[in-house]
């Protein structure tokens, strides 16, 4: 992991822009030679010209920010607070905390521009927010009435929406768990294929 983002870095826009202008310091050192001085000058060249490349990789290896999509839920979840049933709080904080624990910290196991990616934004910023509001734009005398269209109560419409975000997010949890699940017996077979051969070569 650690080699990965050693050579992710070194091959970053970030590490160019750093390299570009600490050539750019070498050559004035070369041409006016500052003694230890020097060093310093191309150092700070690098860093200046690293500073310079907004450092936002998530927001372009997944399209969004993960965590804006934090912030998108924490925001649902305070601003209908009171305002809906226990049962409908408790639903949309099981989405966010599937999200939260599961799913966000290990984006890297999804593959960029797949559904499972567009889902998790959508359904923090569009698809959760739209089924909650079209239950509050309901009169209370409506929503408080007995079933209504098909034999469903608004309130039962609603719980049914959070139960299938919520399986679609348990779904795509599911993915990243068996990447994880993958890379591990992919360790494995790596190593026991390594100390197969050590052993061999005795």
């Amino acid at each position: 992991m650690l080699l990965h983002r050693i050579r992710r870095y070194l091959t970053s826009r970030k590490h160019l822009a750093g390299t570009g202008l600490a050539l750019v310091g070498a050559g004035l050192v070369l041409a006016d030679p500052v003694g230890p001085a020097g060093a310093a000058l191309v150092v700070g060249f690098y860093l200046l010209g690293a500073a310079a490349v907004p450092n936002n990789p998530a927001i372009r290896r997944y399209g969004y920010d993960p965590k804006d999509i934090l912030k998108a839920l924490r925001h649902e979840i305070s601003a209908v607070s009171g305002r809906v049933p226990p049962e409908v709080i408790i639903g949309i904080q099981r989405i966010e905390l599937t999200i939260r624990s599961e799913i966000l910290p290990r984006l890297d196991c999804l593959p960029a521009g797949s559904l499972e990616l567009y889902l998790i934004e959508r359904t923090a910023r569009d698809y959760l927010p739209t089924a909650i509001d079209s239950y509050l734009h309901l009169p209370s005398g409506y929503v408080s009435s007995g079933p209504a269209s098909g034999g469903w109560t608004p309130l039962q419409v609603l719980l049914d929406e959070l139960d299938l975000l919520d399986a679609q997010m348990r779904r795509v949890a599911d993915i990243v768990h068996h990447a994880d699940m993958d890379r591990m017996l992919a360790h494995r077979r790596f190593l026991h294929d390594r100390f197969s051969r050590a052993d061999a070569s005795r």
